[in-house]
């Protein structure tokens, strides 16, 4: 398939890109769908085959993520896990920095379908080899899996800010994004009910095989893109590829100052644009945040002393409060909350709710508390809070949807991690140590302070972003 657009008789801003949306508000809205998505004709296809995209992906990862616990404790062993984590962090950020570098070369339908191609081999290699492996082979599926979850996710979001326009991507992100809740609840009823009956090695070719599917949905959506004549061939090095959603039939906006400067460096893309900046910081703190909270509950956790089958009991109901609560979000509001207030506001609620949890906990240092503060903070880290960031890229240029957006999902959300396991290291064995119960409390007060910081990053960068999507906007932000 070519990767060049086919041609086409509009003139540049009648495509009804995200500079000029006057042709998006004139289609109309199918009646049917209107209660839970604001699709227009011509839309459903694709939004139905992207939806289903990242709801296989995601069925596809949750097949494969109980098996790294398995291989955890088998393989690698529970005290070497922060190895693990080490080795995981220095490789998702080499795999960044060449992914960079790789994207400014490629054609895009190249560069994903390579990327399933390898993806799928690398599921067949581990099915042959993990069974029997060592701990070496323990360590590698490991780090290929904590890359994976991220990397799968964030590819198929970057295709998507590439394909809809800014208009089409704010009504329909809430909807694809319930594909994504979905799957990861399928994935895991899929594993909850075959886990005793298959074998490691049946569980990772059941996952290649729905990663082909996910491969051939890709393939329709890159045909999709091509035939409306959207910008599919090779990225430039500068990150200003034509393309017309951006700029009604102009060039996409680099954010980066730097222009040409960064030739494919996502690192320097990022450091360069204040906006891809504050993005990173802000996707930097949120784990934080949300490692050290899960900290404080596991440890919360381990002070009633359980059986293990109680154990078991708690985080399956946790889980399944979390999803129910989570498809809920995402079915019915987080749509409407991008639609009726904009990013911004909607980047607001996964700080306050941590925030405000946090406070409750400072007053009552409970397990109850802390649960129900982490349910609600994945649930809206998951739908709205994941959805919107996703739109933050709505606006940026090609080549930084691909590069830097991938950077930020991969090497800023494991750098995350790990600087949470060094908070973790101090409050084991210095904080606690040394200040007993009040230890869990001054851990929840870094959360707070750090919740603080977010929320002031986000209300700028939700401002830097409504600037970016007028028709008007300029590089200059």
């Amino acid at each position: 398939m070519s990767d060049s657009p086919k041609p086409s008789s509009e003139q540049p801003g009648q495509h009804g890109g995200p500079g000029t949306d006057s042709s998006d508000a004139d289609k109309p809205s199918i009646a049917f769908l209107k209660p839970i998505v604001d699709a227009k004709h011509g839309e459903v296809a694709p939004l139905f085959a992207s939806t289903a995209w990242i709801f296989f992906a995601l069925t596809a990862y949750y097949i494969v993520k109980p098996l790294r616990s398995s291989v955890l404790q088998e393989k690698i062993g529970v005290d070497n896990k922060s190895i693990a984590l080490i080795l995981t962090t220095a490789f998702v950020g080499v795999f960044a920095y060449v992914y960079g570098k790789i994207v400014p070369r490629v054609a895009r339908s190249k560069l994903i379908v390579a990327t399933f191609l390898v993806f799928i081999a690398c599921l067949v290699a581990f099915a042959v080899f993990l069974p029997s492996g060592d701990k070496i082979t323990g360590y590698t599926y490991f780090v290929w899996v904590s890359t994976f979850n991220l990397m799968i996710v964030s590819q198929f979001w970057s295709l998507a800010a590439d394909v809809w326009t800014k208009a089409e991507g704010t009504r329909l992100y809430g909807f694809i994004g319930v594909g994504g809740v979905t799957g990861g609840i399928f994935g895991t009823l899929v594993v909850s009910q075959f886990a005793k009956k298959l074998s490691t090695q049946q569980m990772l070719f059941m996952s290649a095989v729905v990663l082909v599917i996910c491969l051939l949905l890709a393939i329709y959506i890159l045909h999709f893109a091509a035939v409306r004549g959207r910008n599919t061939a090779a990225v430039p090095n500068n990150g200003n590829a034509k393309d017309a959603k951006d700029q009604g039939g102009g060039k996409a906006p680099s954010t980066s100052s730097a222009g040409a400067s960064h030739k494919g460096n996502a690192v320097l893309m990022v450091v360069e644009s204040p906006y891809l900046r504050l993005v990173a910081l802000m996707m930097l703190i949120l784990n934080i945040v949300n490692t050290n909270n899960e900290w404080i509950l596991d440890k919360m956790v381990s002070r009633q002393h359980l059986s293990s089958e109680a154990v078991r009991a708690f985080y399956g109901e946790f889980y399944l409060f979390q999803n129910v609560i989570t498809f809920g979000i995402q079915l019915f509001l987080t749509s409407r909350i991008q639609r009726r207030f904009g990013s911004r506001i909607a980047l607001f609620f996964e700080p306050i709710v941590g925030l405000v949890g946090g406070a409750a906990f400072l007053v009552v240092p409970a397990l109850a508390v802390i649960r129900w503060t982490k349910i609600l903070e994945n649930a809206t880290d998951y739908s709205i809070q994941s959805n919107t960031k996703e739109t933050l890229y709505l606006p940026v240029s090609t080549v930084e949807k691909y590069s830097a957006k991938n950077f930020n999902d991969t090497f800023v959300v494991r750098g995350g991690d790990a600087l949470a396991a060094a908070f973790i290291f101090a409050a084991t064995n210095f904080i606690l140590p040394a200040f007993g119960d009040i230890g869990l409390k001054m851990m929840v007060g870094v959360d707070i302070v750090l919740g603080v910081v977010w929320l002031l990053i986000a209300n700028r960068v939700g401002r830097m972003h409504a600037d970016l999507m007028k028709p008007s906007a300029t590089t200059s932000s």
